[in-house]
């Protein structure tokens, strides 16, 4: 039997867009940005892949998938973030040493 597969998107910059595009094509699946997406709309796949921008607060577009997961709580969920920090910032060093 073939799972189906979705990858759904919160795109900001156009990168996770573009990691999204690139694992569906390379899963041969279905893709679909997270705007005016439902529960409902879901129902059809076995796994659920999320992508969105890791920024300070979290991950882009998470709220909106979390209030889809009481409809999707029964499928395989994956998630993959898209970010970058300047390595040249004090700031950003600490962060990193408190992981």
């Amino acid at each position: 039997m073939n799972k189906r597969i979705v990858v759904v998107y919160k795109s900001v910059t156009g990168f996770t867009k573009q990691y999204a595009q690139w694992i569906a094509e390379a899963l041969d699946c279905d893709i679909k940005e997270i705007s005016n997406l439902s529960g409902d709309m879901l129902q059809q796949y076995d796994t659920v892949i999320y992508g969105g921008g890791l920024y300070a607060g979290g991950v882009s577009g998470m709220k909106q998938f979390v209030k889809l997961y009481p409809a999707i709580s029964d499928k395989e969920l994956i998630l993959f973030t898209c970010g970058v920090a300047n390595t040249g910032l004090a700031e950003n060093i600490k962060h990193k040493e408190r992981i």
